[in-house]
């Protein structure tokens, strides 16, 4: 086996060796204390820094992603993400699902992907993080935190390249910036933001697209088989502002108000699809004119405490959230290039693109909220959440002409109740009704990127945590209904029925010394009913989800070079439908995909040079080189990722 040479830009160097002359006395540790797995309360899901943990994440929570369903918070702030939230901005997010959100207000039933700033106190810490991705990729950042007038002004700065490859040849280029004042008197604390990101040159992943049963053979590892001046140019910015503001000793505002765009200066999708066994293939490239999508979204609480503050608490929360989305699509041109090998290469001349024109998309959604937290200490917490939410669309088919236009309004709800059983043992049981997005229909469907109506979810939950010493387990039950959406007849992805999500998880956080082991699983029963099952465009199972995932993270701490920590990671991925279709040749059954399993192993160490911080972190993912199949939508492909390895060492100044 081999690995790429570890490899940084000289600037990236100089910049290392000119960071002492920025070292403060009273520095205290930032990036270099960074670790998802130590950190992490449950194994439900987490990220700190580029490190992450748990079963879930924002595109994966009990088969869904909250992050496409709309649930994403800033700070626990409303807020509908149009373009990425970079490293720079975002120093971690959680996932707030099940016993995680009973005491979350106005709780989701695909889960919540609540995300942390970075901010900045009144302690000058200038951080240092230079990282070997997998392949020849890099990453570098650099944050400031300044401070300008002591307890008042305070400001972080960060900034960041990476080049991300992937191990079928993609490379995609970035560079992102964060500029975020942190304004703090009288107990009021005002944050303003904007966080740029440009990707350019950007050579994105091909996608392998199969029908009935057929599985491709896995392609030869980086033999990138889109063009070479297929290269896309985005721009993206996320900006706004949060506000905490306490009225009384019991009454309180928090709020924020954001704007996220993204405008696709140049995009390209590569598709190779298969209808033979074998390494032939036809290769399909579509262009896209520019192409812009923004929103304007925030939200306002007012919440009112009372109580003793001692055994029983309440608090009486109001508020109000709203969005504005603007979003185009369309327009594209599409290339066929014909049969190629797929262990081979297809260059091919650069064509002048005739480019329609675009359709426009509107949804504006609001909803007003009220919410009750109960706790008694020693008996339980409740959490009551009502909102009525208001929702309208609009498409405008450019080619045609036509208006399309969508109305709901809908009564909402959040209601959970957990009671200690005894200081080690709490159960608890929960429900929430949703109005959710679906996302956007994938670059393989007829409509590719157009956005998906939104949906009415419900979910029904229970479970217990048991505490014992420093480690705890939680176990719970879940279902979720929702509608589900995959191809129809004419290659548009489209509502086809209701999908039910039915399952048990499990999560172990056990501390144990020198050992740390953070231990999930959630096991599915996901099934598909109506209209699209009966007319045979889609089985019982939906595509891509699997019936058991599993992921077990363990750091043990040694003494070796004070400190020293190996670490392994194992991930289990089961059977999963390939298509959302049934196969006539296999019976009227959907085609599955073989269980997928992969194993890291690590080490990573804390030390200090002088008076500085530093961490030292080394992988080698996919030990044994396990190949297997992501699927992106319904007989849409890309391949896992190869054994690799990563390295990251991170300082604070």
């Amino acid at each position: 086996m081999s690995f790429a040479r570890p490899h940084f830009p000289r600037t990236l160097l100089l910049g290392a060796a000119l960071m002492p002359l920025c070292a403060a006395p009273a520095a205290m540790a930032q990036r270099a204390s960074e670790n998802a797995v130590a950190n992490s309360d449950d194994a439900f899901g987490s990220q700190v820094g580029t490190e992450t943990s748990g079963i879930y994440n924002e595109q994966d929570t009990r088969g869904l992603s909250p992050l496409k369903a709309g649930n994403a918070r800033l700070d626990g702030i409303y807020f509908d993400p149009v373009a990425s939230v970079s490293g720079r901005t975002r120093a971690s997010y959680g996932i707030r699902v099940g016993l995680a959100a009973n005491d979350y207000p106005f709780a989701a039933p695909t889960g919540i992907v609540d995300s942390r700033l970075r901010t900045a106190g009144d302690t000058f810490v200038a951080s240092l993080s230079l990282t070997k991705l997998q392949y020849d990729g890099q990453l570098q950042e650099l944050d400031f935190q300044i401070p300008v007038i002591r307890d008042h002004l305070s400001v972080y700065l960060g900034v960041g390249h990476a080049l991300t490859v992937t191990g079928d040849g993609a490379r995609m280029p970035s560079a992102a910036l964060a500029i975020k004042p942190v304004i703090r008197f009288g107990g009021i604390e005002i944050s303003p933001f904007i966080a740029p990101t440009w990707l350019y040159e950007f050579r994105g992943r091909t996608l392998f697209v199969t029908s009935g049963d057929l599985v491709p053979p896995q392609p030869k590892q980086s033999n990138y088989l889109g063009q070479d001046w297929a290269r896309g140019l985005f721009n993206a910015v996320n900006a706004g502002v949060t506000a905490k503001v306490p009225l009384t000793s019991r009454l309180a505002f928090r709020g924020g108000l954001f704007r996220s765009s993204q405008i696709r200066q140049r995009s390209y999708s590569e598709l190779i699809l298969f209808s033979a066994p074998g390494t032939q293939a036809n290769h399909v490239l579509i262009s896209d004119p520019r192409q812009e999508t923004y929103s304007w979204s925030g939200e306002g609480q007012l919440a009112l405490r009372l109580g003793d503050g001692g055994r029983v608490s309440h608090r009486i929360i109001a508020g109000f959230r709203a969005r504005n989305r603007y979003t185009e699509t369309g327009g594209s041109d599409r290339r066929g290039f014909g049969l190629i090998d797929i262990n081979g290469k297809d260059p091919e001349p650069e064509p002048v693109f005739n480019y329609g024109p675009v359709n426009v998309g509107r949804v504006k959604q609001s909803a007003l909220m009220l919410g009750y937290q109960g706790k008694v200490a020693g008996l339980g917490h409740i959490n009551l959440g009502l909102q009525r939410a208001r929702y309208r669309a609009s498409f405008v088919n450019a080619s045609t002409g036509g208006v399309t236009r969508s109305s709901d309004d809908a009564w909402l709800y959040n209601a959970s109740l957990a009671i200690e059983l005894s200081p080690h043992l709490e159960v608890y049981v929960g429900t929430q009704k949703g109005l959710e997005d679906s996302g956007a229909a994938p670059d393989s469907a007829a409509n590719r990127n157009e956005q998906l109506p939104t949906t009415r979810s419900t979910q029904y939950e229970g479970g217990l945590r048991w505490k014992f010493g420093k480690s705890s387990v939680v176990a719970s039950l879940f279902q979720i209904t929702r509608p589900y959406f995959s191809f129809d007849a004419a290659n548009r992805f489209t509502e086809l029925g209701t999908a039910r999500y039915r399952g048990a998880e499990l999560s172990l956080t056990a501390h144990l010394g020198r050992l740390t082991a953070l231990a999930g699983a959630v096991a599915m029963q996901p099934r598909v009913s109506g209209a699209g099952v009966a007319a045979g465009l889609a089985g019982e199972r939906p595509a891509g989800t699997p019936d058991l995932y599993a992921r077990i993270d363990l750091q043990y701490r040694t003494d070796i070079l004070g400190g020293l920590t190996p670490t392994a990671t194992f991930t289990h991925t089961g059977r999963r439908a390939l298509g959302s279709a049934p196969v006539a040749a296999l019976g009227g059954r959907q085609a599955m995909l073989s269980p997928y399993s992969a194993l890291d192993l690590g080490l990573r160490n804390r030390f200090t040079l002088g008076a500085v911080p530093v961490s030292f972190r080394a992988t080698l993912q996919n030990v044994f080189d396990r190949h297997g199949w992501k699927v992106i939508a319904s007989n849409t492909l890309q391949p896992e990722e190869h054994r690799r390895f990563t390295m990251t060492l991170a300082a604070d100044f």
